[in-house]
């Protein structure tokens, strides 16, 4: 299912995007930490279901006309091993290899559920394949035992709700998104979406406010999980700041997420190139070196994290050198667009990228350690620019590209409808959306 919210007709956009602020008044209800209940429902108009062949006429009958098999597959297993029990499956074996869909049912994995139904002569009427919560693969036979034989997939419906929440950050930013009823799934893309903008361990104070509008999905009023984060706001009360951040998409593709002057929150180089415990030691001159005991300059930044976790790219480029140093231990020097250079040292083990090749941001090129001279495992990680280095904490990264000129009116209005529905507050907003529906 696709929901475009922002998908405007080329000569209509202004009227589409009304109706669409009309939706998010309708479908928004604040929720605080202290007290969380669920925000306004909104049915939403939806694409036709994919429309399966037409039955064959064994199956014309209702499924309980037939007898229910349930199987799961284990380990080195296949279909084979699901239809062994049912008569003359050899020949339904061959006939499934040769349709067109034969893949659907093929390409088995462990914990698979195959539901069949037979019939009084033990040979397979119809099966099932539940391969998401909103896909089914589904194989139907003939009672004629002409051979005939259709195997399709079936599309669930998906039903999206649009949820507002806003609360306050106490403990931890996760523990503080969690309580306001967000998924996980929700939490991490909130967190991807600020990572360039905020240190998500050193920055967050007891206080600090948030508010996410975002999607919820269902099938047949059963929740199957979040969707995208539409609009979202940090306030970082501590340091007097307020981060807005808006989705924006066009022709069905998203652009990325703007503020509301349309600039990136995308940056070319990530803060924090890895998921770390703590910061064992800043960009600094003079440091005394804890394994040669002298006095001496830190030119990067030390990421304290376990053994193994993972070290991403900080921003596109190329492995410009990779190798062992007697101080860094295994490393690993990205080279960006000429200017810009990242140095990641003290790895136990390299990913998969070699001298040469091209990475982008966000890629795994290594995983923490403490070879060289280290005395625990952490990440060394450096930023140079024309050859100085910079602190990674406080330099100025260059950002994405922003809201492309064409777009800018119709960004415009878009982010303005969403600025002021992260302004609503008040759980007792206008209560008509069966008028949608």
């Amino acid at each position: 299912m696709r929901y475009l919210l922002l998908a405007h007709p080329k000569h209509t956009y202004q009227t589409t995007a009304l109706v669409v602020a009309a939706l998010i008044v309708l479908a928004s209800l604040t929720i605080n930490a202290a007290n969380a209940q669920e925000t306004q429902r909104l049915s939403l108009a939806l694409p036709e279901q994919q429309q399966s062949p037409a039955p064959l006429v064994a199956t014309e009958a209702a499924e309980s006309s037939f007898h229910k098999l349930h199987y799961t597959l284990k380990p080195n297993q296949g279909l084979g091993h699901a239809l062994q029990t049912i008569n003359n499956n050899g020949n339904l074996l061959w006939r499934i290899s040769r349709h067109e869909n034969a893949n659907y049912f093929t390409r088995l994995r462990p914990g698979d559920e195959l539901i069949k139904w037979v019939n009084e002569d033990n040979r397979l009427v119809k099966m099932k394949l539940k391969r998401s919560p909103t896909l089914t693969y589904v194989l139907e036979t003939a009672p004629s035992y002409d051979d005939s034989l259709n195997i399709y997939a079936i599309q669930q419906e998906v039903e999206t709700r649009i949820q507002m929440v806003s609360g306050q950050i106490n403990d931890s930013f996760y523990l503080g998104v969690q309580a306001v009823g967000a998924s996980p799934r929700t939490i991490m893309n909130f967190a991807n979406i600020y990572s360039w903008e905020v240190d998500f361990v050193r920055e967050f104070r007891a206080g600090d406010e948030f508010t996410i509008i975002f999607e919820r999905r269902y099938v047949d009023g059963e929740y199957i999980g979040d969707g995208h984060i539409l609009a979202a706001q940090l306030n970082l009360r501590h340091r007097n700041r307020t981060i807005n951040a808006f989705r924006f998409e066009h022709e069905g593709e998203l652009i990325g997420y703007f503020n509301e002057q349309g600039e990136n929150l995308r940056k070319a180089f990530m803060r924090n190139p890895i998921n770390y415990t703590r910061i064992s030691s800043h960009f600094q001159r003079g440091r005394y070196h804890p394994v040669l005991q002298e006095i001496r300059d830190h030119k990067g930044v030390d990421y304290a994290a376990p053994t193994g976790t993972p070290i991403y790219a900080a921003g596109d480029g190329t492995v410009k050198s990779r190798g062992w140093g007697r101080g860094y231990g295994n490393y690993i020097i990205l080279q960006h667009a000429g200017r810009y250079e990242t140095v990641y040292g003290h790895m136990s083990r390299f990913g998969k990228f070699r001298q040469g090749q091209r990475v982008n941001q966000g890629d795994v090129i290594g995983y923490v350690g403490m070879t060289g001279l280290a005395t625990g495992p952490h990440l060394h990680y450096e930023f140079r620019i024309d050859g100085v280095h910079h602190d990674p904490l406080t330099v100025e990264f260059p950002s994405g590209d922003p809201v492309p000129e064409d777009l800018k009116p119709l960004f415009a209005q878009w982010a303005g409808l969403l600025k002021s529905q992260l302004r609503r507050t008040d759980p007792t907003a206008t209560k008509l959306a069966t008028l949608f529906e």
